[in-house]
């Protein structure tokens, strides 16, 4: 007799589909708020029509906050237009300029 198959894709990203929540002792609760998804944003800023081949953004890491012009983006960096390039991972939030 034979066994069906069945294929199963690899996760090899973080989920974001679940809520954090911390409890304490004392039976309350807080929720904690991480929405922040720094490729949705980085997406976002490219796909604007204010986006023509460049971007300034002011960019919040886990040293300081810097202010840059971003040309692109790669699966796991973003190209300044000095041609220095910034990991996502060390992304903690990323907005446009105002």
């Amino acid at each position: 007799m034979k066994k069906p198959s069945v294929f199963v894709n690899k996760i090899d990203h973080k989920l974001n589909n679940n809520k954090e929540i911390f409890a304490t002792f004392k039976g309350e609760r807080e929720e904690i708020v991480d929405n922040i998804d720094v490729r949705k944003k980085l997406k976002d800023i490219f796909n604007s029509p204010k986006y023509v081949y460049k971007a300034d953004v002011v960019i919040k890491t886990n040293k300081e906050n810097i202010e840059k012009t971003i040309v692109g983006m790669n699966k796991d960096e973003i190209l300044t237009i000095d041609n220095e390039k910034i990991k996502i991972e060390d992304i903690l939030d990323i907005n446009l300029k105002k």
